[in-house]
């Protein structure tokens, strides 16, 4: 069962990457948690100005383990935990 662009749930309920088929983690957990995840800052997006505000926000990227294909990107506080964005019940 596909549940995003780039992973799936198989028959085994885990969740793999579609493009290279790296087993991630079991359907049931935030696949998040288990990829690898870069914290890049706003000021190094060329032509992004950070206001004050944002002195504390991070974009965070998070790759496939396994052919480090982009799978997300979220905006949130430095250090915040990675957000649950797909939950399925198996």
């Amino acid at each position: 069962m596909r549940i995003h662009y780039y992973l799936e749930i198989d028959a085994d309920h885990k969740i793999r990457c579609l493009k290279c088929g790296a087993s991630i983690c079991d359907a049931h957990e935030n696949y998040k948690t288990h990829v690898p995840r870069a914290e890049v800052m706003p000021d190094e997006i060329p032509g992004k100005r950070p206001a004050r505000d944002e002195a504390l926000t991070v974009y965070y990227e998070y790759y496939c383990p396994g052919c480090y294909t982009l799978l997300d990107v979220e905006v949130g506080e430095k250090g915040a935990a990675p957000m649950w964005d797909i939950n399925v019940a198996v």
